[in-house]
């Protein structure tokens, strides 16, 4: 399935810090909890989102790994999705945007999705003919005007529903069902 709408994915803006673009937030017993990539910068603060480098000096992988283990192993589709998941965790990518460009690639195979996407090859100003989702998706904010309706979580018993969490939560906790999550997502006061 393709969507109707290309998606440009801005990599040649000076990479912005605590953002989606190295991080991504899952549920744990404890509540939220941030797997965060760790990256270097090859020129400073100069650096462009294209040009960032995942640092190993830390084992992040294995760790990420456990941390989505024992916060899904006992979610209804963690073994439909775990060695995909795995496999994507341990991409061998250097730079941070080949890596996200994988792991892109490989929750829209899992979603069976084929959206139009494509990658800027200079620094799109904003402008009013375009959706600038760029500075609206942080960590630091939930996402304005989307209502997320709940859906069954590992933790839910113990922290409520969490919304907003990486696709793996949706993955492991509603499997095929996922993508209609998804789909059906409206902007909250739309009819």
């Amino acid at each position: 399935m393709a969507s109707g709408r290309p998606i440009r994915i801005e990599q040649m803006e000076t990479f912005p810090k605590q953002t989606y673009r190295n991080r991504c937030e899952i549920m744990t017993v404890s509540g939220k909890f941030s797997l965060v990539v760790p990256v270097s910068r090859p020129h400073g603060n100069h650096t462009l989102t294209a040009e960032m480098q995942i640092s190993f000096r830390e084992p992040w992988q294995r760790n990420h790994w456990r941390a989505v283990q024992t916060a899904y192993n006992s979610s209804p589709y963690f073994t439909f999705y775990a060695e995909k998941i795995q496999h994507l965790i341990f991409e061998q990518e250097t730079l941070l945007f080949r890596f996200n460009h994988q792991i892109i690639k490989g929750i829209n195979e899992l979603l069976k999705i084929g959206p139009d996407i494509g990658y800027t090859d200079d620094y799109m100003k904003s402008d009013s003919t375009h959706a600038d989702f760029r500075t609206l998706i942080s960590p630091k904010h939930p996402v304005p005007g989307i209502d997320y309706p709940a859906y069954p979580q590992v933790f839910s018993h113990i922290h409520g529903f969490i919304p907003g969490l990486s696709i793996l939560d949706l993955l492991f906790n509603l499997g095929p069902e996922a993508k209609q999550y998804i789909e059906g997502l409206k902007l909250k006061n739309e009819d």
